[in-house]
């Protein structure tokens, strides 16, 4: 359960990161988005770790964990790197 939980965070992370891009009412708030998005990749990459030290298939978690943020990095930098 835990781990289906880690592998969905990045979800949120990029959500709390999109509505502060958007926010942008000081010039601090996409600063503050960005190192809110780099976080977002610290359950991804511990649970990526801990599946390679088990030798278990990541699975589809894997997949839609680096997917979201792979996908949404791509969007936020287009739009506000």
């Amino acid at each position: 359960m835990i781990e289906r939980n880690l592998w969905a965070a990045p979800a949120l992370f990029v959500f709390v990161a999109w509505v502060l891009f958007k926010a942008d009412s000081s010039p601090v708030m996409p600063k503050i988005a960005w190192i809110v998005y780099a976080v977002g990749w610290i359950p991804v990459l511990g649970m990526l770790g801990r599946t390679v030290a088990q030798r278990r298939n990541p699975g589809i978690g894997a997949v839609f964990g680096c997917g979201i943020l792979l996908i949404m990095g791509a969007v936020f930098l287009a739009n506000h790197g």
